[in-house]
């Protein structure tokens, strides 16, 4: 669809100076990859704890 859009215009499509250079979509995507990574550790330790029959941490 999008094709199809850009190849009926006429001229050239200027950016504008506003639009998104990628970085706050890779400060995003790290924060999600860390904090599920972190989820995932936590996870990982209570079930730990819970095979060595320790206190359950929630």
């Amino acid at each position: 669809m999008l094709a199809l859009i850009a190849s009926r215009i006429p001229s050239p499509v200027t950016e504008t100076a506003d639009r998104d250079p990628g970085f706050l979509t890779l400060v995003f995507a790290s924060a999600r990859a860390i904090r599920s990574g972190a989820e995932a550790a936590f996870a990982r330790r209570c079930a730990l704890a819970r095979a060595v029959g320790g206190p359950n941490p929630l």
